[in-house]
């Protein structure tokens, strides 16, 4: 299948390093969290970088949701929190995820429903439930 739209970043340094896209329109220092052995620092690290991007995709979800609900100039905040945690079944690690949505305008009775619809179709929680396609390939210089 084709894709849509298709961005390449990359890495040096794993988590005390550097990411960066192919055209360098977007470049961050990484750094390990002092939670996980790593300084006390500015700087960000995966998980914020996956929540960032988690919660602008949820929210764009929830825009085509509520047109289709009708719904005119709903403001709303989406908080979206990453945990990292240790996978017992094999030593490593895994992510979590919590949305929460915080809406002005909207019925209580409603704002669960949109939020569950979002969740069918946001492409991150998509994700989440269902799994990525990932392609794997090692190469030498």
């Amino acid at each position: 299948m084709k894709p849509l739209y298709e961005v390449t970043m990359i890495n040096t340094g794993g988590r005390d390093g550097e990411v960066h896209s192919e055209d360098k329109s977007f470049s961050m220092n990484v750094k390990q969290p002092k939670q996980m052995s790593g300084e006390d620092t500015k700087e960000t690290n995966p998980e914020q970088l996956f929540a960032a991007a988690y919660s602008a995709c949820f929210n764009s979800a929830l825009d085509g949701v509520l047109k289709k609900a009708k719904e005119e100039n709903t403001d709303r905040v989406v908080n979206a929190t990453a945990r990292l945690l240790k996978d017992e079944s094999d030593g490593g690690f895994k992510l979590s995820a919590a949305i929460e949505v915080e809406f002005d305008g909207v019925a209580e009775d409603k704002a669960q429903q949109y939020v569950e619809d979002a969740h069918k179709l946001c492409p991150y929680s998509k994700m989440a439930r269902d799994g990525i396609d990932v392609e794997l390939k090692g190469t030498t210089k």
